[in-house]
């Protein structure tokens, strides 16, 4: 079985959004249009298992030292193989690229996201601007989501190269 993650490109734009979809259906997460993964491909990392997208993961930046690991999903039969956790590492390792002082995740798996290292947080700290996303979401305003937040300790450094 050939596994790699990998930034993602323009021919997987479908196939992020099929991802997404499958969980968006299910009111696990937040849909995302066609349009928003295109203009915000940059954000996403993709795992492939023999070269078939099988989990997706974006870091997206939410201010200057803040950003948000959001749309993680994986398909079921890969679920329990440690794919979520490898995709939200990378996004750990991207985020201290850009020496970000903060991450932070809105989920329904605190403890997925506690086993790498977040805490649970008041959502009302988040800046305000994050709430854009939640204004879309047929949830709102009775979302049951937790905030959670690791603070890089990257020492003000990215990558040295």
């Amino acid at each position: 079985m050939k596994e790699r993650i990998r930034k993602a490109k323009m021919l997987d734009v479908k196939e992020i959004h099929d991802l997404i979809d499958y969980y968006a259906s299910r009111r696990e997460m937040l849909p995302r249009p066609l349009q928003e993964i295109y203009e915000f491909l940059r954000d996403f990392w993709v795992y492939e298992v023999n070269s078939k997208i099988v989990g997706v993961c974006a870091l997206h930046f939410a201010w200057e030292n803040l950003a948000e690991i959001r749309s993680l999903a994986v398909f079921p039969e890969y679920q329990e193989m440690g794919i979520g956790k490898k995709l939200v590492q990378q996004c750990i390792e991207d985020a201290k690229e850009y020496q970000l002082k903060r991450i932070f995740a809105l989920t329904y798996h605190p403890d997925f996201f506690a086993r790498l290292g977040f805490k649970k947080i008041d959502k009302k700290i988040l800046p305000h601007k994050i709430w854009a996303d939640c204004l879309k979401c047929p949830l709102f305003p009775d979302c049951n989501e937790e905030a959670m937040m690791l603070e890089c300790e990257n020492n003000g450094k990215g990558k040295n190269y």
